[in-house]
C-alpha cells in the first residue's frame, strides 16, 4: 500500500507517517521493490546477529566446564573461564557474554560438597556385612566413632555446574584448626565427645 501511494505522488514524509515507518524503512522498501517488484517487499526470515559463540564451540566449552581438567583446572569461575577462552583460544568475547552463555546453558554456581577420596566400595561392604554380624549379637557392645573440623577447612568456592548436578570436592582426612570427636552407643544411647587441636592415628 506505500508503493502505492508513492504512485500516487503522495509525499514520502507523508507516507512514513500515514504507516507508522522511518525513512530508512521506507527507502529500504522502495528499493527492494525496483530490484525484485512485488516478491522483494515479502519479509522473511531473519538471520539476526551471528552468535558470539558458536554452537561447535558450545560443545567444546560445556565439556571443559564440566570437565576442568581437561583444561588442567580445579573449577571454574566465570572471570576464569572468560580468560581462559581469550588467552587459550583468542576468543574475543566479552565477560557479560560468557556468563550469559554459562546461563543458557543451564549452568549455575554451586558449592561442592566434600567427600572423601580415598573410599572403597568393597571394602565398605566387607565393612557391612562384619556390622550386621556384630548387630546381632547381643552381647558385643557396639560403639560408633567419627571425627570432624570446626571451622578447619577453607570453605570451597563457588563453582559453575550444571543445574540439578551434585558437584563434589575431594579432601583427603586432614584439618585444620580444632577437631571434635565423638562416639556413640546405639544400644544405650550414650555419648561422649573430646575436642582435640589436631586428629591424627596418634590422638584416635
Amino acid at each position: 500500500m506505500a508503493i502505492r501511494a508513492l504512485a500516487l505522488n503522495i509525499a514520502p514524509e507523508q507516507v512514513a507517517a500515514l504507516y507508522s515507518v522511518s525513512r530508512r524503512t521506507l527507502n529500504n522498501g522502495i528499493r527492494w521493490f525496483n530490484q525484485q517488484g512485488i516478491d522483494g517487499l515479502i519479509e522473511g526470515a531473519r538471520t539476526g546477529r551471528p552468535p558470539k559463540i558458536t554452537p561447535e564451540q558450545s560443545a567444546h566449552y560445556r565439556q571443559l566446564i564440566e570437565q576442568p581438567e581437561l583444561a588442567e583446572q580445579l573449577h571454574w569461575t566465570a572471570k576464569k573461564f572468560h580468560g581462559y577462552l581469550r588467552q587459550e583460544f583468542q576468543h574475543e568475547i566479552g565477560y557479560r557474554t560468557v556468563v550469559r552463555w554459562l546461563h543458557d546453558n543451564n549452568f549455575r554456581l554451586k558449592v561442592p560438597q566434600p567427600w572423601p577420596a580415598r573410599q572403597s566400595e568393597e571394602q565398605r561392604q566387607i565393612f557391612l556385612e562384619q556390622l550386621r554380624a556384630y548387630l546381632l549379637d547381643e552381647t558385643m557392645d557396639i560403639w560408633y566413632l567419627d571425627e570432624m573440623g570446626i571451622e578447619g577447612d577453607p570453605r570451597p568456592r563457588r563453582r559453575w555446574a550444571r543445574k540439578g548436578a551434585k558437584i563434589r570436592v575431594p579432601y583427603y582426612g586432614e584439618h585444620l584448626r580444632m577437631n571434635v570427636t565423638g562416639m556413640v552407643g546405639p544400644r544405650t544411647g550414650q555419648f561422649y565427645a573430646l575436642e582435640f587441636t589436631h586428629t591424627d592415628s596418634e590422638v584416635v
